[in-house]
């Protein structure tokens, strides 16, 4: 029941909190992933899809919730992919086989990819495009904190208790942040007539079409794909090299916390700026750090800080280009923000799975193959941008007349 109309600042901290849920849902299973490949004696590919059929699931939740909550509305859409989530985590605490726990991914992922979709549709209903690439920035600043911890609290216990302990704890984020949205989520969408029902995937189809979207969706992709291998492969460097799930969680606080400062710098800078020029500099960013980091794996600097490092470059430079490439993406489609929110999040997890999934097999023993990887789609990502003219990439309000 909703009981009570939150303020702004009120509503930022519930919606990262329901955000969070998928971050943290991901960066505290990476660490304890080569501790449950072991228990169940499973290879490397096949642990692997324990991460890559949850990025699947996620990626169709948030194409179907962001059309489907156009329809039905942000506040049951969000209380039902939190209750989904729980079962899902459930699934994976009690899991007795590496399929059963893969199972429980996927629900769970189903049921988190509500809060992040709807999340930004409920902002998109309440802001206009540079209003709600601050808020975005706030909220993942917000989140950030929370995501900086995860993969150090999973290491950590995970290491000391097994496991099995990081889905104990996603059962407990979900009765809490379950019980906070059911009390306090307000409704933010407009009232659709009935007949609008039969269209309700029809704006999908229309963003499909057009180019500033599908450019705007395809770099969030590439950002979303180089993250996902670096976080899904790491962990067995670090293992074959011989440091632990816990060095690795404290060492990825720094990814975090980069990742905190680039959203920060976007929070006083985007209107000032722009949101296509800081995007630029983010890119910009971004291929320099990825090329700094093959070359020194190329060069036989191994140690942690000689990935991790880089990564911090990277991580600034993504949150400066995250949360504005999804306000410009959201924003081509205002009436049906749903629809658009779902849509880019479908096209950011289905290019991480596939990435994920293709380099499942790639040599864990150096971290070369990766560093090579996240090079070469910094070096993509930089050349797409800079073919997109600029007329093209600015929301039709903005464009020249």
């Amino acid at each position: 029941m909703n009981s009570q109309r939150l303020s702004e600042r009120g509503l930022t901290v519930l919606l990262a909190a329901v955000t969070a849920s998928g971050p943290i849902s991901l960066g505290i299973y990476m660490p304890v992933l080569p501790l449950a490949r072991a228990d169940f004696h499973v290879s490397v590919a096949a642990a692997s899809a324990t991460v890559t059929a949850a990025l699947v699931a996620y990626a169709i939740g948030l194409y179907a919730y962001g059309p489907l909550s156009d329809h039905y509305g942000r506040r049951p859409l969000i209380l039902t992919g939190l209750g989904i989530y729980l079962v899902g985590v459930l699934i994976a605490l009690f899991a007795t086989s590496i399929e059963m726990l893969t199972v429980g991914r996927v629900i769970s992922a189903l049921g988190t990819s509500a809060g992040v979709t709807v999340a930004r549709a409920v902002l998109g209903d309440l802001y206009a495009r540079e209003h709600m690439a601050l808020r975005l920035a706030t909220i993942t600043m917000v989140m950030s904190l929370a995501n900086a911890l995860s993969p150090a609290v999973g290491g950590i216990l995970g290491d000391a208790v097994g496991w099995r302990i990081v889905f104990g704890i996603q059962v407990v984020i979900a009765i809490v942040v379950g019980t906070a949205a059911w009390h306090w989520l307000p409704e933010t969408r407009v009232a659709k007539l009935p007949a609008q029902a039969k269209g309700v995937f029809s704006a999908s189809f229309r963003l499909a079409r057009d180019r500033a979207f599908l450019g705007y969706a395809l770099q969030t992709g590439i950002l979303y794909s180089v993250f996902f291998v670096f976080v899904s492969l790491v962990p067995y460097i670090f293992r074959n090299l011989g440091r632990s799930s816990t060095e690795y969680g404290s060492w990825y606080v720094l990814i975090s916390f980069s990742y905190f400062c680039g959203n920060w710098y976007t929070t006083r800078h985007s209107f000032r700026i722009g949101l296509d020029r800081i995007i630029t500099q983010g890119i910009t960013l971004q291929t320099v750090g990825a090329l700094a980091g093959v070359g020194l794996a190329l060069c036989g600097f191994w140690h942690p800080a000689f990935l991790f490092l880089p990564w911090c470059v990277i991580g600034f430079a993504q949150g400066l280009t995250l949360p504005n490439l999804t306000a410009a993406g959201v924003a081509r489609s205002h009436s049906n923000a749903g629809a658009a929110s779902g849509l880019l999040g479908f096209g950011q997890q289905i290019i991480g799975a596939l990435a994920v999934q293709a380099m499942a097999n790639a040599s864990t023993t150096n971290p070369i193959p990766v560093t090579t990887f996240i090079a070469g789609g910094a070096v993509v990502a930089a050349v797409v941008w800079l073919m997109t003219p600029a007329h093209i990439r600015m929301p039709p309000s903005h464009a020249p007349r």
